[in-house]
């Protein structure tokens, strides 16, 4: 495999869209948005989109005995506004969207490598209780 100019080429190609979905992403989004275990809340700026966030049921096996989860599913600001606060006003909508839906956890992903964005959820609280790994068959 050639070596990657960057962690964010990397990071790039494993999101990376099938042609399908890029093709259907907004009946994608608004599915989503019209379902009631989902929400997406939207920052502007000016009139122009400048980030969003992801939030939605995450079912809690019945072998367990916490209680219900949320999962911010994506949290994305554009380049240039990022480092403003925009992804914390952004994790503060879904946050109340869950405690207004009682649920007892909200939960998150995140790139390994991605510093940036660790900072911020910390910052704000959350802590690693689990590793995910994967492993590229060829």
């Amino acid at each position: 495999m050639a070596e990657l100019d960057s962690y964010n080429e990397l990071v790039a190609r494993y999101h990376e869209l099938s042609d399908e979905a890029r093709s259907d992403a907004v009946a994608y989004r608004r599915e989503q948005y019209a379902d009631d275990d989902h929400a997406i809340f939207v920052a502007d700026c000016d009139d122009e989109v400048v980030g969003f966030v992801h939030v939605k049921d995450k079912e809690t096996p019945e072998v367990f005995a916490r209680g219900a989860e949320a999962n911010i599913s994506e949290v994305y600001v554009v380049l240039d506004r990022r480092g403003g606060g925009i992804a914390g006003e952004l994790i503060n909508c879904a946050e109340r969207w869950a405690d207004e839906r009682d649920y007892e956890y909200v939960t998150l992903s995140v790139n390994a490598d991605n510093e940036t964005a660790r900072k911020v959820y910390e910052s704000r609280g959350y802590e690693t209780r689990r590793h995910k790994m994967d492993r590229r068959l060829e």
